[in-house]
């Protein structure tokens, strides 16, 4: 019985310790530095007004839309289309 419980215990444990993710951000969502989760960028989103209007890009990083155009997180004006996603 002794033994029983024991393999019980390690299951559990080695279940608990597999089911624990790192990534506080759902799928589509990237974390940034300050802990937020921002969505993905995918072209034609920035006329999403749903999600607001930061989004993470996988060569720039945090991006904004603001006025029509994109800025990056120096608030540079950047040019995306012609750059892949």
């Amino acid at each position: 019985m002794k033994q029983f419980n024991f393999l019980f215990t390690l299951l559990f444990l080695s279940l608990l310790m597999a089911s624990c993710d790192n990534d506080p951000c759902d799928d589509g969502y990237t974390e940034i530095d300050n802990g937020a989760c921002i969505p993905d960028y995918v072209v034609g989103i920035e006329q999403n007004s749903e999600l607001g209007n930061m989004f993470y890009h996988l060569k720039f990083g945090a991006i904004t839309f603001k006025n029509g155009n994109w800025h990056d997180e120096s608030d540079l004006i950047i040019n995306i289309s012609i750059v892949p996603d």
